[in-house]
């Protein structure tokens, strides 16, 4: 089975693609990027495991966003119109970067609905100091003058939903958005709310997760668990994609009742 196709949410008209069969996988990339940009390498891989969904966030890739607005809570009901839209009952969710946070934030409003999430590379801990310096980044003229190939791929990975200048609008938005996080994001009290299992993995060479910080917010889950991913930086391009798969899917594959024999 091999699916690409639009749902409306909101204002916005969502991309999605869906591959194989079995359990409703959903993959959630991270802010700034894209399934073509995050997850294409791993889709086949997933595909041969379970029903996999890789959707764009509004703003990004192939998917619009009229408002150019970015909020965590349209992020949550963009993804829970998927789901209605495609009748999926219970899903595995697999997030990157924002992703991640996306999925946990998903998993606490319909606990109901997630049968387990792996968090990789996800930021928690949403300090002004944090938001701060994941914003410095997210300046247009910065980024073309230091690292213009960059801007060239986010404007061959965005303009499909957004036009020329969509990757300058997303940015635009990008940083009043990680703004918010610090008081409108998830609160350390809401954890204890997550009913599914979680994997919360980092790379040892991401300096934007510490990996005291990671394992700090996999013990505050109730069932959460660490795992760290060794030779490897946050980019989710520089993650070797077999162990990524094996772990994953080892892990989504454990949260399922054993059958006898």
């Amino acid at each position: 089975m091999v699916t690409m196709s639009y749902i409306l949410s909101g204002d916005a008209a969502v991309y999605y693609e869906e591959y194989g069969t079995g359990e409703p996988l959903v993959l959630i990339h991270g802010l700034m990027g894209s399934v073509e940009s995050h997850w294409r390498r791993f889709v086949p891989e997933y595909a041969k495991h379970f029903h996999t969904i890789a959707v764009d966030l509004r703003g990004h890739g192939k998917t619009n966003n009229p408002s150019r607005l970015l909020r965590l809570p349209q992020f949550v009901d963009d993804l829970h119109k998927l789901l209605d839209t495609l009748q999926i009952e219970r899903v595995l969710l697999c997030g990157y970067s924002l992703g991640g946070y996306i999925a946990l934030a998903y998993a606490i409003r319909c606990p109901e609905k997630v049968r387990a999430v792996v968090m990789h590379g996800t930021k928690f801990s949403w300090t002004a100091e944090a938001v701060a310096e994941a914003t410095t980044s997210l300046d247009p003229q910065v980024a073309e003058a230091k690292v213009p190939e960059w801007t060239i791929a986010l404007a061959k990975n965005h303009s499909p939903g957004n036009g020329p200048q969509g990757w300058r609008n997303l940015m635009a938005a990008a940083r009043p958005f990680l703004t918010t996080l610090p008081a409108e994001g998830i609160s350390q009290e809401t954890l204890s709310g997550v009913r599914c299992p979680v994997l919360v993995s980092v790379c040892d060479g991401d300096p934007t997760i510490p990996r005291a910080e990671a394992e700090q917010l996999a013990t505050a889950l109730p069932g959460g668990k660490m795992y760290v991913f060794e030779g490897c930086k946050h980019p989710l391009q520089s993650v070797p994609k077999h162990p990524f798969i094996e772990v994953t899917t080892r892990f989504f594959q454990s949260c399922f009742p054993q059958t006898p024999g």
